[in-house]
């Protein structure tokens, strides 16, 4: 899609956006700003990219807010870029953007990525490397009396000690990596607002050390402790920064420890000490009410890029233009998975009335055609999907609500979700809604009641000709590890998909995703995987290869090579050799590819290769050519 389309209605100036500099928010009568918040990715005005929803929301409590995108960082230009909107009133609010700064940047193999969906154009090298550090220190040495609070996924999943897998190795806490004040972690709405609330009153950032959702540093003496004061949760003292760096079980045990406390009903305050320096860390935020994030969505986005990039394509913001979040935070914390450790294992959920009312204003977007892109989040189908014991929850310490079985107290109803399908596609001017996030569809099936019929209309109605889904593998063993259903449930999702789609006279295409070099995951587990494949005639034309990033269980398991749950140790594709054949197993159907996964064969004692059947008839069918994410 070449730049902007406009049908009939005009693009907003300046004006409509967040000052982005000091001469636009002069335009308002500002002599100077209250935060100034520097941003990773590019200034696109939509409620799915993290900083212009929080500069949306701290201007809705009255705050003077401005953001400064994808400043150069380099010496002889950082200070004009990082100055745009001069120094402000109360802090710098900084982030790396929708994704962390290693991930955007590298692929599985280490290799440099030529592109970057965050960026006009899909320009790369527009953020250094670990950008939150980065953007910090800038700021520090530009304006050094200023508070510097740093949050976003990248802050928010380095917050304590980490294997980082780009450098190979332990890195401390980003608070010891950067001058920030203070670190917010999670989404960060309660804890940002409460900074910015504190500071307009006078308090000093130093004394704000008892906000849930936030990290700080301090010495490692008993000075911290008037600071802290007293609290009415437990202190766990975690294995240190050198005692895990030193012995590989004892940071499988850290990882233990710090994935029992996600719950804001009962986590405990988590401390954690690097050489002479402590890292102290508040328990999660509680999540936000309906009524909440129902304003924060409808605040007055523009949704568009900001008009100082042109006519340039963004493709992160092209692929999300008309998608509509329905929820946040994901209950199922699969092994690999950052969503949990990011935005919570309690679901977070719009009401029907605000979902409608935003699909309704789409209308007023450039570009409008009718079709809502995705109605979804984190996992489509946990929409209003909760606990259903409040006692319960205040002593849970489960990581996981649906795995090994889905929890008896987790809510699985889909009825209301099957209303607010069907009331989104029947709104006037909404020629489809399509459902692309991924779905649980164990949690489907879970709801005797409605979870058959929540398929059925998922597939007659919201899907647009592909379905994505997730399975990421087939083998019980490694399944297991990933916290995924089995192949069983997978098989009756895709039998359902396609008798679904049958009687709806729809030519529709399952599009699996699959994960090699897996923890847990051997060369013969590739194997029973490759065949599955080919009796289905799936030919994958790219492959997602784990990649470790930090804080999730299975990074702690790829670097430690034990299982934190269970102490025991897990088997680690971390051999070139070995990861190689891995995804060669997932495209033998490649030349390049024969001959290595030929050779995984030999070595994991299997016979050659089913035959691939001959193409289906009728109208659903497996994509043949799928496009996997490398």
């Amino acid at each position: 899609m070449p730049g902007l389309v406009q049908i009939g209605k005009q693009r907003p100036g300046a004006s409509a956006f967040l000052p982005t500099t000091l001469a636009e928010a002069r335009e308002r009568g500002w002599d100077e700003l209250d935060i100034v918040l520097v941003n990773g990715d590019a200034y696109v005005d939509h409620p799915t990219f993290g900083a212009p929803l929080i500069g949306r929301l701290l201007a809705s409590r009255g705050f003077r807010v401005g953001i400064v995108s994808q400043p150069r960082w380099d010496e002889a230009s950082f200070a004009e870029d990082f100055s745009a909107c001069g120094r402000p009133r109360l802090f710098y609010g900084v982030t790396s953007g929708n994704m962390d700064s290693m991930v955007n940047h590298y692929t599985a193999a280490r290799r440099r990525r030529s592109s970057d969906a965050y960026t006009p154009d899909a320009a790369p090298g527009r953020r250094p490397d670990y950008a939150t550090a980065v953007y910090a220190r800038r700021l520090k040495r530009l304006h050094p009396g200023v508070p510097v609070v740093i949050g976003g996924v990248e802050a928010s999943l380095r917050r304590l000690a980490h294997y980082d897998y780009w450098s190979d190795r332990v890195r401390r806490s980003i608070l010891l990596d950067c001058p920030a004040d203070i670190l917010v972690y999670g989404m960060g709405e309660k804890a940002v607002v409460e900074i910015a609330r504190r500071l307009a009153s006078g308090e000093d950032i130093c004394g704000l050390t008892d906000i849930p959702g936030t990290a700080l540093r301090f010495k490692d003496d008993e000075s911290f402790r008037p600071l802290v004061g007293e609290r009415d949760r437990e202190e766990l003292r975690l294995p240190s920064y050198e005692e895990i760096c030193a012995d590989k079980k004892t940071y499988a045990e850290f990882s233990r420890l710090y994935h029992l406390e996600h719950n804001p009903d009962n986590a405990r305050i988590l401390v954690q000490k690097h050489g002479g320096q402590l890292v102290y860390l508040n328990p999660p935020a509680t999540p936000p009410l309906t009524e909440d994030i129902d304003a924060e969505y409808e605040l007055p986005f523009t949704r568009l890029p900001h008009p100082m990039y042109g006519e340039a394509r963004i493709p992160a913001w092209e692929q999300i233009r008309f998608s509509v979040t329905i929820m946040r935070g994901c209950a199922a914390g699969c092994s690999f998975c950052c969503i949990t450790e990011h935005q919570g294992r309690d679901v977070v959920s719009r009401s029907e009335a605000s979902v409608l009312r935003e699909i309704e204003s789409l209308k007023e977007v450039p570009g409008w055609t009718g079709v809502v892109s995705d109605l979804g989040g984190a996992t489509a189908n946990l929409w209003h999907m909760t606990c259903t014991d409040e006692e319960w929850h205040k002593v849970c310490r489960r990581a996981s609500c649906v795995y090994p079985t889905v929890c008896e107290k987790f809510g699985t109803d889909h009825g209301p979700l099957i209303q607010l399908l069907r009331k989104a596609r029947e709104l006037p001017g909404v020629k489809r809604a399509f459902v692309a996030s991924g779905i649980r569809y164990d949690v489907a099936f879970a709801d005797e009641e409605h979870g058959d019929e929540y398929i059925r209309e998922l597939v007659a109605n919201h899907v647009g000709g592909h379905l994505k889904i997730a399975p990421e593998h087939v083998s019980p063993g490694v399944v297991r590890v990933m916290k995924k259903p089995g192949k069983e449930q997978f098989v009756r999702f895709k039998e359902l998909f396609e008798k679904y789609s049958e009687e709806a006279g729809k030519e529709q295409y399952l599009v699996p995703y699959f994960i090699s070099g897996h923890p847990g995951c051997e060369v013969k587990d590739m194997v029973e995987l490759s065949d599955y494949l080919a009796e289905n005639g799936w030919r994958p034309q790219q492959v997602q290869d784990f990649t470790p990033t930090p804080m999730t269980l299975a990074t702690d398991m790829y670097y430690s090579g034990y299982h934190p749950n269970t102490g025991k140790p897990v088997h680690v594709p971390n051999n070139p050799d070995e990861k190689a054949m891995q995804r060669a197993l997932l495209q033998p159907h490649l030349p390049e590819f024969r001959a290595l996964a030929a050779k995984g064969r030999r070595e994991a004692g299997a016979p050659p290769p089913p035959k691939r059947p001959p193409p289906r008839r009728g109208p659903a069918r497996v994509a043949p050519s799928d496009a996997f994410e490398d």
